[in-house]
């Protein structure tokens, strides 16, 4: 997500947009200029902002001598006209008086006064746009906060608009993302509305819903087709694929198969399956099965995996013709995946193939049967099932679920938030799927309850400011992410900050980065873990104000060490901190984020 792409976010317009690109001289821009050689019929050789320029004054001046002045720009020659002489060492004061009665402002608003003359400090040019813009946005109660982000804005040259002042505010702001969703899903369930919007926060706060309705499926499907489990069992799974949507209700027991490969056929080509996709999942069933094969099971796979090939070549979607085989073929030999779990791999494979509105609707269902069974008293034989394959699913979850799936499931969740839907529209979106992001932005633009409006606004501007602070410089890229965590019953928003050379278009070198975690835990509280690769050597450096932290922690070094060697890092060191007495933790990761800076492949503190 790139910073221009928050401009335009529900239809805000930017009045103006700072760019890094040449020097320009609009008119009516306020500069400090020096004037150097002086050329004769009024012309002369001057410099302003580190550049030098030929430009024609309005009145006679020395060479050598400093002035405010403001531009005046024709078709034929470029004019300056004199505003004030500094006189001496620059009094801001004394300047932004004199700009602030040029542009017809009164010079008795003390903060207009002192916010013109700290700008000029910082050697901001003053426009008439930025001036009226101050006096509007800026006044005595917000200008400890919003100056500083204002001068933040003009110095990365982001649009001066409200929504980019407001959302750089609520990064740093004390509400949180998570406590946001907290509300807006308190008062929208109260008053009974904008259920599409209740529903991606729910699957937002539980960002495992589509790992447990996945493992669900999985099970249930694996024990319905399974001859040897116990009719009960068998039946009970089937009923239970039809409370998740993957069977149609009304399907009978005996017509389940053909019914479950309709459905999965149908599923894979409307969710746009590749024939790539398609071949990789009779590769893997194949690679499953007990070897040696005979001989025809050995021909019949070869011949589908040689059509599927050819079709492969083609590139496009897989056509219903290839997904019917692909399906055809691993029924036929499912009696031959004897190796562990192999069905459950295969038909896991399957799964991941159907996405969007399908993913979603199988999400919503399992949802809604986890809140019908977890706490009944009395249970069908369908929901003893369900509560027991559940518990085996929580059981195996923290030994299966691997850095990879974890890293999966946030990727979910962040496209769930939409934190880069401005930046989709001009791509081609998915039409079965809006984000939470563009469901505020309706709810600002439509919803009549002003406390929902205000609320999503919040969360807007919450979400805008990341990308906001992101950038990308001689083929450096420091990324920032912000999102709520919900995992184990815990919640939290953790920000992080990826720092790199850019490997390739958007992608950093994982070879070479530093990645800053921060995170509000629990029992730990404040924590900034500050972690850098060098030639895929780690240190750690893990900033937290509990004592016996180095002591607690000396257990999981060894096991983070060898999770990281099949990855090719290796891990040096680890190092616990304590902030200076006068700072805080979140003032630390303020400090680190804004004092990064990149020479060669060292990051430095």
């Amino acid at each position: 997500m790139k910073m221009n792409d928050i401009q335009g976010a529900y239809n805000s317009q930017a009045s103006s947009k700072m760019t890094s690109g040449p020097f320009a001289l609009q008119n009516g821009r306020i500069l400090h200029v020096t004037v150097g050689k002086l050329l004769g019929e009024g012309m002369a050789e001057v410099s302003a902002a580190g550049r030098k320029f030929i430009a024609k004054l309005d009145a006679p001046l020395e060479a050598g001598r400093e002035y405010w002045m403001r531009v005046q720009q024709t078709e034929d020659v470029l004019s300056l006209n004199v505003i004030q002489r500094i006189s001496g060492m620059k009094d801001s004061m004394e300047a932004a008086q004199a700009l602030i009665r040029q542009f017809q402002y009164q010079t008795s608003d003390k903060t207009l006064l002192d916010s013109v003359s700290k700008l000029i400090d910082n050697d901001i040019p003053i426009t008439g746009e930025l001036m009226k813009f101050i006096s509007e946005k800026v006044n005595g109660e917000n200008a400890n906060i919003r100056l500083p982000v204002l001068m933040h804005m003009l110095k990365a040259r982001l649009p001066l608009s409200d929504k980019v002042l407001l959302s750089l505010e609520a990064g740093k702001g004390q509400e949180t993302i998570s406590g946001l969703l907290n509300r807006l899903k308190e008062r929208l369930s109260a008053l009974g509305g904008a259920h599409d919007t209740l529903e991606l926060i729910k699957r937002i706060q539980n960002p495992l819903g589509s790992y447990f309705s996945k493992q669900m499926t999985v099970k249930a499907m694996v024990n319905a087709l399974n001859q040897s489990e116990p009719f009960s069992v068998r039946h009970a799974s089937y009923e239970l694929l039809q409370s998740l949507g993957i069977l149609p209700k009304g399907t009978s027991f005996q017509n389940m198969e053909t019914a479950l490969n309709h459905a999965l056929s149908s599923s894979i080509q409307k969710n746009g399956a590749t024939p790539k996709q398609i071949l990789d999942l009779i590769g893997s069933m194949r690679d499953l099965l007990s070897h040696p094969l005979n001989g025809a099971r050995q021909h019949d796979i070869d011949g589908v995996i040689s059509a599927l090939t050819k079709e492969s070549g083609r590139g496009g979607k897989a056509n219903k013709a290839m997904v019917d085989l692909a399906l055809n073929t691993i029924h036929r030999h499912s009696p031959a995946l004897s190796k562990e779990g192999a069905m459950e791999r295969i038909i896991g494979n399957l799964v991941d193939l159907m996405k969007g509105s399908d993913k979603q609707l199988l999400e919503k269902n399992y949802s809604a049967m986890l809140l019908k069974w977890e706490m009944s008293p009395s249970l069908s034989n369908e929901g003893k099932i369900f509560n027991m394959l559940n518990a085996g699913i929580e059981e195996g979850m923290m030994s299966t679920l691997k850095g990879k799936e974890l890293g999966q499931v946030l990727k979910r969740m962040i496209q769930t938030l939409g934190l880069n839907f401005e930046s989709q529209l001009h791509s081609q979106p998915d039409a079965d799927f809006q984000p939470l992001k563009e469901k505020l932005i309706r709810l600002i633009i439509q919803n009549p309850v002003p406390e929902v409006r205000e609320l999503a606004e919040k969360l807007v501007h919450k979400l805008n400011h990341p990308a906001l602070v992101s950038w990308e410089q001689s083929s450096v890229l420091n990324i920032i992410q912000q999102f709520p965590l919900y995992l184990f019953g815990r919640q939290t928003d953790i920000t992080v900050q990826w720092t790199g050379r850019e490997k390739e278009k958007g992608r950093i070198d994982s070879d070479h980065c530093r990645i800053l975690f921060y995170l509000h835990l629990g029992n730990l509280n404040e924590t900034l873990v500050d972690m850098n690769v060098q030639n895929r050597i780690i240190s750690l450096t893990i900033w937290n104000e509990n004592e016996g932290m180095n002591d607690l922690a000396q257990s999981y070094i060894p096991v983070l060490k060898e999770s990281l060697q099949p990855m090719d890092y290796q891990l040096t060191s680890v190092k616990f901190k304590k902030v200076n007495d006068q700072d805080s933790i979140s003032q630390k990761r303020i400090h680190e984020m804004q004092a990064i800076t990149y020479s060669g492949v060292d990051m430095k503190i």
